[in-house]
């Protein structure tokens, strides 16, 4: 009797428990879910596919954003595009969605699902603009351009002037050297500004507009700075710093300016071959606080280079620096010396530039701002004097993205824009980029500086910023 009581509360018990596991799932399958799990929108004649910026968890009455590229030049015709709907099983979807269709305006479409219950949802099509588009503007070659020393020593763009510094080292004060400017646009040449020394190198243009020509230290020359108030100014001697003042032999190689050399605070920064060595003037209201510069020895370059840029990031007292330096023995087989690009922190942190991102050589580079983000503009050049140039232009906002390399995730909103590439025979490395902001827009200028006229010359760029 015993075991017959038993038996019978057993057999209760699993059936309590039947039960109980089958209102679970009576009441799971009572969830209602979208029958329409995505849309998707493309291009006539074009295979890539735009979807909704929204998960898949959608509900009546949604609507569904769906951002689609286009540009100035080439606008997206909304009222021809193909959709497609993925849906649930069993569900159907009105109206009937196949081939193009018109997204003028919101689109409204209703999905029944495999029981018949009808779910709306309006579908929205939003152009949008690339973050950057870049524009080739102009090549012109030092014949186009009238310049008669092709390896062109120094370049810079403001306003509507492009200025290049075509000197003959040996003399000055005449109309056949000196810095030539152009209207940028157009490159047609409008005057000729003569050169102030002799042995003069670089051409700069400070934040003021004023122009900057420097005196190269070689052959004892010394290191000199002068300003132009304007391009029909006399020149004005703001520095001389000699070689009896222990002036390094070559300072000068590259120069670059931050601030109004003529009013407030402002620093020149130059550097010289073959040492590891960064030297820079302090001016107030246009006079050097010290006529000696402060000397920053850079020693996480491990040795001295062949050449070096430097650009100070700001006017206050922690800016961070952004850096170029070039080593090389000669050789190198296996290409592992050539460029660096650095950032040095107000902290003396270094981050730098992943190299596979870059030729050899970084002959020169420009970081510059458009509203929050920032971008670094490189001309490179491979190993060999006569290796192909090019030009290149990354977003660095966040600098952790230096440490990527080509193929890594994210790669292609890393580096935004590269040129095709240029030939000439260029043996003393020279080379220069500037970048003028207007507004949104970014006018990036380098120099090409080989042994002819036909291949020397200057291409000129503009990058369109559009805020997403």
């Amino acid at each position: 009797m015993k075991d017959i009581k038993l038996l019978y509360l057993l057999i209760l018990a699993v059936c309590l428990i039947t039960s109980c596991e089958t209102a679970q799932y009576q009441e799971f399958d009572n969830i209602q879910e979208s029958p329409l799990l995505n849309f998707i929108v493309k291009k006539i004649g074009e295979s890539s596919e735009y979807r909704s910026l929204q998960d898949a968890s959608f509900n009546d009455g949604d609507t569904l954003y769906i951002k689609i590229p286009t540009t100035d030049e080439d606008p997206v015709d909304l009222s021809r595009l193909n959709a497609y709907a993925s849906l649930a099983h069993n569900a159907v979807v009105t109206p009937n969605i196949q081939g193009e269709m018109d997204f003028t305006d919101v689109v409204k479409i209703t999905v029944l699902d495999g029981d018949k219950v009808p779910y709306n949802y309006h579908i929205k099509v939003i152009p949008v603009l690339p973050k950057t588009v870049f524009k080739h503007i102009w090549f012109k070659n030092a014949t186009d351009l009238g310049i008669v020393r092709t390896n062109i020593s120094g370049m810079a763009v403001h306003n509507d002037h492009l200025f290049v510094a075509d000197f003959n080292v040996w003399d000055a004060g005449d109309n056949t050297s000196g810095v030539r400017v152009y209207n940028k646009l157009s490159g047609s040449l409008e005057k000729i500004i003569p050169a102030p020394t002799t042995f003069t190198s670089q051409v700069c243009i400070d934040e003021a507009g004023h122009v900057l020509v420097n005196r190269y230290n070689i052959y004892g020359a010394g290191f000199m700075l002068y300003l132009y108030d304007t391009i029909d100014s006399e020149p004005e001697l703001l520095l001389n710093y000699s070689e009896a003042m222990g002036c390094p032999v070559g300072l000068g190689r590259k120069i670059s300016v931050i601030g109004n050399l003529k009013s407030g605070k402002a620093y020149v920064y130059a550097t010289t071959e073959s040492n590891d060595t960064f030297y820079y003037w302090e001016f107030n209201n246009g006079i050097p606080v010290n006529v000696i510069p402060t000397s920053m020895k850079y020693a996480s370059a491990g040795g001295d280079w062949l050449f070096a840029s430097i650009q100070r990031a700001s006017l206050e007292d922690d800016s961070d620096h952004y850096l170029t330096f070039f080593q090389t023995d000669g050789s190198d087989p296996n290409r592992e010396q050539g460029s660096r690009f650095d950032i040095l922190t107000s902290g003396f942190d270094i981050q730098r530039l992943n190299y596979a991102n870059h030729s050899y050589k970084i002959l020169d580079f420009k970081v510059f701002n458009i509203q929050e983000d920032r971008f670094l503009a490189i001309l490179e050049q491979g190993f060999l004097p006569w290796d192909a140039f090019s030009v290149k232009v990354f977003e660095i906002t966040d600098h952790n993205t230096l440490e990527i390399q080509p193929g890594d995730q994210g790669y292609e909103d890393f580096l935004i824009f590269e040129s095709d590439i240029y030939g000439g025979v260029n043996y003393n490395r020279w080379g220069d980029i500037d970048v003028d902001i207007v507004g949104d827009e970014a006018f990036i200028y380098a120099t090409f500086p080989t042994n002819e006229s036909a291949t020397s010359g200057i291409w000129a760029y503009k990058m369109k910023y559009n805020k997403e």
